[in-house]
C-alpha cells in the first residue's frame, strides 16, 4: 500500500521533495488514469501570438510556444487552452476564421503544430483548442459564395439572410459599444445578415444540414490529428427562433448531443468545454450525460470579485451551493480572467446588485467599462493587491472544477488600457527583464502588441526569470500551489460541502476524496478573522496545514483559528494511509514530473 508520509509536512522543505515525487509518480499517476483527464485539471490559457516568438519577426508562434512547454511542465498546469490558430484577417484576435482546417501563417503550419502537439504530450500536457461555431469572418470563402449566390440557393443559406432587419428583436446586442443592431446590410447580396458578435462575423445558419456536417467533420479532423479538447465558443446562440433571446434554444441542444456522439465516436477521452454566459439553471442542460464535460461557471466569477468588493461571502457561498446542486462533481470550468473581457452581463447573468458591488468595489470596476463588462487584468484589477489576488487563486484552485489560469496571471502581469478594444489584456508574456520582455528579438514596431512598461508592472520587474529567483514571489507561489493540489486527490476531484461558518467574511468547506479530507478556509476581508469552526464529526483526528505543515489542535466541536487579512488555509484532516495498490500503478512517464 501507498500513504502520505505522516512524519513530515507535505510540502514543508527539501526533506520532503523525495517523499513528494515518489507520492506523485505512483499515486497521482493512478489516479489520473481512473477518471477522465480533465477531471479536476488545472487549465493555462494563452493567445499563441502573444505568448513566445520563435522566429524574431514580432509576432508570437507555435515554435516559441514549444520552446516555453518546459516552463508550463514546471509551472504545474495540465493543459493548454489556444486560442484561435486558425487563417483569420484578425479583426476579432482569431475568431473571425477564414479556414477550419488550417493555420494561420504567422504562427506556422499544421506540421509545426503536430511539433507542439508532441512536444506537449511529452511534457504529460494536453492541448485544448478553441472552436467557433457560431460564426465565420466575412473573408471566408463560404460567405463570399453566398454573398454572391441568389436568394434561396444552397450557398446562400449557409448563413442567416433576412430582407427584414427587425427579426428576432428579443436578442440582446452584444456588442453594443460597437454594434446597435444584430444585422448588417449587404450591397451585393441585396440582404441582410445575422451577426451575434462583431459585423465582420455573419452567424453561419445551423438549420441548415450542410453546416452542421461541416463542423462535425472539423472536430473530425483535430481529433485525428491529436487535439485532447475543444473550448466551444458562444454555444448558445447556434440557434435563432421568435420571441426568445435565441441562446439555447433545444435545436442547439440537440446538435450539441450530435457533437458529443461524434467525439465518442473517436474511442478516446476528448474534452468539450462550453463557453455559456449564462445563468446556473440555463447552463446545467449543457452538462446533461450525453452533451457537454464541462462549461465555464462565470457566474461563480462574478461572484468572487463581489465578495473580494465588499469582503462579504453570504451572496458566494449561495451561489457556490446552487452550482453543487445544479450540476454535482467537478464540471464547472473556473475562469477569474481571460482573453475577453469580465462579463457581468445585463441583469441577466446576475443580478444588477452584483454588478454594482465589482464596480463600486474594485479599483478599476467603474472605468475601462466595455459592453457588459471590465476590460481589464487581473491584478490592476484588484489595484495589485498581492493579497487578495491570491486569497482568490487559493479559492480557485481548492473549489470543485477545472481552475483555467489566464497566461501572464501568474506573474501579476498589468495591461495597456489605452490599447483597441479587448488587446489591453492580450499583451505580450514577460519572460526576462530583456529588450521585450524576452518575448521577441524584433524591433517594437514591429511587435504584436507593445509589452507592459507601466508602474508596478514593468516587464524588467514582473517577468519569470526574476520572479523565480524569490521564494515569495508570486510565480512561485502558484508553482507551489499547483504542486499541493496534484498531491491532493480530493482538491481535484473529491467531494465539496460547505461547512457553517458565523463570520461574515469568511467562508468555510470540505473536499473529502475516499479516505482524504481537506479543510479550506478564506477569509476575503482586508481585516484579521477570528473563527470558530464546528470539526465535531472528526473529532480527535489529526490537523496540519498542508503548505508549511503546522500542526493545530485536534479537530473538535470549538476549533478555533485566526486568518489575516485576505488570509487562507488548507488542512488535511487525520492520516491519509491504503491509498492505491501497489500493481495497479502506472508507468513512471505517463506521472507528473518530481520536483
Amino acid at each position: 500500500m501507498l500513504a502520505i508520509p505522516s512524519h513530515q509536512p507535505l510540502l514543508g522543505g527539501d526533506d520532503a521533495k523525495a517523499d513528494c515525487a515518489y507520492y506523485e509518480e505512483r499515486v497521482i499517476g493512478l489516479m489520473s488514469q481512473k477518471l477522465p483527464w480533465w477531471n479536476g485539471a488545472v487549465i493555462y490559457q494563452l493567445i499563441v501570438r502573444s505568448y513566445a516568438d520563435g522566429n524574431g519577426d514580432g509576432i508570437g508562434d507555435l515554435q516559441g510556444l514549444a520552446n516555453r512547454l518546459p516552463y508550463l511542465r514546471w509551472l504545474g498546469v495540465e493543459a493548454i487552452w489556444l486560442t484561435p490558430i486558425y487563417p483569420s484577417p484578425l479583426q476579432d484576435g482569431g475568431y473571425d476564421i477564414t479556414d477550419y482546417k488550417a493555420i494561420h501563417p504567422d504562427l506556422g503550419d499544421l506540421s509545426a503544430f503536430h511539433r507542439v502537439l508532441t512536444a506537449a504530450h511529452g511534457q504529460g500536457i494536453k492541448v485544448v483548442m478553441d472552436l467557433v461555431m457560431n460564426h465565420t469572418s466575412t473573408l471566408h470563402p463560404w460567405f463570399q459564395r453566398a454573398r454572391w449566390a441568389p436568394k434561396g440557393s444552397p450557398e446562400r443559406d449557409i448563413y442567416v439572410w433576412s430582407d427584414d432587419p427587425h427579426r428576432y428583436a428579443d436578442a440582446p446586442v452584444l456588442f453594443r459599444h460597437f454594434e446597435s443592431s444584430n444585422w448588417e446590410w449587404d450591397e451585393v447580396a441585396g440582404q441582410y445578415y445575422l451577426h451575434r458578435f462583431l459585423r465582420h462575423q455573419p452567424d453561419l445558419n445551423y438549420d441548415n444540414p450542410f453546416v452542421q456536417e461541416a463542423m462535425l467533420d472539423v472536430v473530425d479532423f483535430w481529433i485525428e490529428r491529436g487535439v485532447d479538447g475543444f473550448r466551444l465558443d458562444a454555444v448558445p446562440f447556434l440557434f435563432e427562433a421568435e420571441g426568445t433571446r435565441c441562446e439555447g434554444l433545444p435545436e442547439t441542444h440537440a446538435f450539441l448531443k450530435r457533437l458529443r456522439e461524434r467525439v465518442n465516436s473517436h474511442g478516446r477521452d476528448v474534452l468539450l468545454l462550453g463557453e455559456a454566459i449564462q445563468p446556473l439553471d440555463e447552463i446545467a442542460p449543457y452538462l446533461m450525460s450525453d452533451e457537454l464535460h464541462g462549461a465555464f461557471n462565470f457566474v461563480l466569477t462574478a461572484h468572487l470579485f463581489a465578495a473580494i468588493a465588499s469582503g462579504a461571502v453570504k451572496d458566494l457561498c449561495s451561489c457556490l451551493k446552487e452550482a453543487q446542486q445544479t450540476v454535482r462533481g467537478c464540471r464547472w470550468a473556473l475562469p477569474l480572467r481571460n482573453h475577453d473581457e469580465l462579463w457581468l452581463g445585463d441583469g441577466h447573468l446576475v443580478p444588477e446588485q452584483v454588478i454594482q458591488t465589482i464596480r463600486a468595489g474594485l479599483h478599476q470596476g467603474q472605468g475601462h467599462w466595455l459592453n457588459w463588462g471590465i476590460n481589464r487584468r487581473l491584478a490592476p484589477l484588484l489595484n495589485g493587491d498581492s493579497g487578495s489576488n491570491r486569497v482568490l487563486h487559493a479559492l480557485l484552485y481548492s473549489l470543485p472544477g477545472m481552475p483555467c489560469l489566464y497566461y501572464g496571471d501568474e506573474l501579476g502581469m498589468g495591461d495597456w488600457p489605452g490599447l483597441r478594444d479587448r488587446d489591453p489584456n492580450r499583451t505580450p508574456m514577460a519572460w526576462t527583464p530583456a529588450r521585450n520582455g524576452g518575448f521577441s528579438t524584433a524591433p517594437d514596431p514591429l511587435l504584436v502588441l507593445p509589452p507592459i512598461t507601466s508602474p508596478g508592472y514593468d516587464y524588467r520587474v514582473v517577468n519569470v526569470e526574476v520572479q523565480k529567483q524569490f521564494p515569495a514571489s508570486l510565480l512561485n507561489w502558484h508553482r507551489r500551489m499547483l504542486t499541493c493540489r496534484r498531491l491532493l486527490p480530493a482538491l481535484r476531484h473529491g467531494d465539496f460541502e460547505l461547512l457553517h461558518c458565523t463570520h461574515p467574511s469568511v467562508i468555510s468547506y470540505v473536499r473529502c476524496d475516499g479516505g482524504m479530507t481537506v479543510l479550506v478556509a478564506a477569509n476575503l476581508s482586508a481585516a484579521g478573522a477570528s473563527l470558530r469552526l464546528d470539526l465535531s464529526r472528526w473529532r480527535g483526528e489529526r490537523t496540519r496545514e498542508v503548505l508549511w505543515g503546522c500542526e493545530y489542535p485536534p479537530a473538535s466541536e470549538a476549533w478555533f483559528v485566526y486568518l489575516p487579512a485576505h488570509g487562507y488555509s488548507w488542512w488535511l484532516i487525520g492520516e491519509v494511509e491504503d491509498v492505491v495498490e501497489m500493481e495497479d500503478v502506472p508507468e513512471a512517464e505517463h506521472a507528473p514530473q518530481p520536483l
